[in-house]
């Protein structure tokens, strides 16, 4: 029982040396797209699957030297399953590969705020603090005005329980 297993595990997986010399025949800024073009089109003619689907390692392995110097050669371990042929980089397990999020486009004001950094975050807190100081003594006059006025009201509330008291 345990050699069947082993048996239909060797048979979805197969191992592959894909060489990519034709990606050099490319612009430079076309070549590592062009070589993940080679390997999805290389494993879907020998595996005969509907789909590829690439590996994390292997996804590093292609774009390590950058855009314009793919590898010349790459092995890959690819197994199949319904269908789908996940290809991963040999000596590694498949791991799911997935595209980092985009950033929001930040607006100007946020451009120049990370250009100033520091700088122009403390002087904001400065224009802020400057322009709170401003706006303090109105509102302390105001509730100082207010404060008297109460003040006023509860003397009189006093003064007419005293003398209503005596």
């Amino acid at each position: 029982m345990a050699k069947t297993k082993t048996a239909k595990a060797a048979e979805g997986e197969k191992i592959y040396t894909i060489p990519l010399r034709k990606a050099y025949k490319k612009a430079h800024q076309k070549r590592t797209p062009y070589a993940v073009g080679i390997v999805k089109k290389y494993i879907t003619t020998h595996t005969k699957a509907s789909s590829v689907k690439l590996g994390s390692r292997l996804n590093e392995e292609l774009w390590e030297r950058g855009i314009k110097k793919p590898p010349r050669r790459v092995r890959v371990k690819a197994v199949i399953e319904e269908g789908t042929a996940k290809v991963e980089l040999m000596g590694h397990d498949y791991t799911e590969f997935k595209a980092a999020p985009r950033k929001e486009k930040l607006d100007i004001k946020e451009k120049l705020m990370e250009r100033m950094g520091q700088k122009a975050a403390k002087k904001e807190e400065m224009e802020k603090v400057l322009e709170g100081k401003k706006e303090k003594p109105e509102e302390e006059k105001i509730d100082k005005s207010i404060v008297e006025k109460q003040l006023e009201e509860d003397k009189k509330e006093k003064l007419a329980e005293k003398a209503k008291e005596q």
